[in-house]
């Protein structure tokens, strides 16, 4: 791949992340597969350069996720790393240790590849997206079905990441940066109708692995019911991805 950035699986004896491994490179994010400390320690002091985050199951002893994640510091010290615990949801003792130990990245079961790609994406590109400083929300990723109107044109699209201040919208031909739409939103249960603003673009074929094509879009007047309803429902999803 022509994007130096990769992530690095360091992954415990019952390879419970050999899936996650295939899943990703399907996804177009490049990946690095370790199976015990010593294979990470070694692809840690030879990629050091290139791995933004490094991947790892609850399952596996954090002591070696910390030893991996030492030599990654000490081999670039000017790169950004995040570490992202993959898997069933442990028991509290077990998740006070990771944040003890640093890491505020999780993707627990049950999860799809949209979200799957997202919070790695997100997570290999955590000082360098260009959009976050802007963002008065925090984007939960999500697979939500959506409509974007455009005068009489209607475009159905994904929505892949939403707060209440925003969202980014998955389709192969976006609309143009600056253009206002009217997007209705399936929510559980309800449909929520916003207007919104179109702030960038991501057309297919632009170098940016593992990132969907598609556009960002800034909402102008969500309703306060609707924004009630849309809270609710990230509040319950976020619990998903906190650790």
């Amino acid at each position: 791949m022509s994007d130096a950035r990769c992530a690095l699986i360091l992954d415990d004896a019952a390879a419970s992340l050999a899936d996650v491994a295939l899943r990703l490179l399907r996804l177009r994010i490049d990946v690095f597969y370790a199976k015990e400390r010593d294979e990470g320690w070694l692809l840690a002091q030879q990629e050091a350069a290139r791995i933004r985050a490094l991947l790892f199951p609850p399952t596996i002893d954090f002591d070696e996720v910390s030893a991996v994640s030492g030599c990654l510091r000490a081999h670039a010290p000017e790169v950004p790393q995040t570490a992202v615990v993959i898997g069933k949801r442990p028991n509290e003792a077990v998740r006070e240790r990771l944040r003890a130990g640093g890491v505020e990245w999780a993707i627990w079961e049950p999860y799809d590849d949209s979200c799957l790609r997202s919070v790695v994406s997100r997570a290999m590109t955590a000082c360098h997206d260009d959009h976050s400083e802007t963002r008065a929300h925090r984007r939960i990723p999500t697979t939500l079905p959506a409509s974007a109107y455009a005068g009489t044109r209607r475009k159905d699209v994904v929505v892949s990441t939403l707060s209440p201040g925003g969202a980014f919208l998955e389709t192969p031909s976006p609309l143009p940066e600056g253009l206002r739409v009217t997007l209705e939103i399936a929510l559980p249960g309800h449909l929520v109708t916003v207007k919104a603003d179109v702030v960038y673009a991501r057309y297919p074929g632009d170098d940016e692995p593992g990132q969907p094509s598609g556009m960002g879009v800034s909402f102008s007047n969500l309703d306060p019911a609707n924004e009630k309803r849309m809270r609710r429902f990230l509040d319950d999803l976020d619990d998903r991805f906190v650790v």
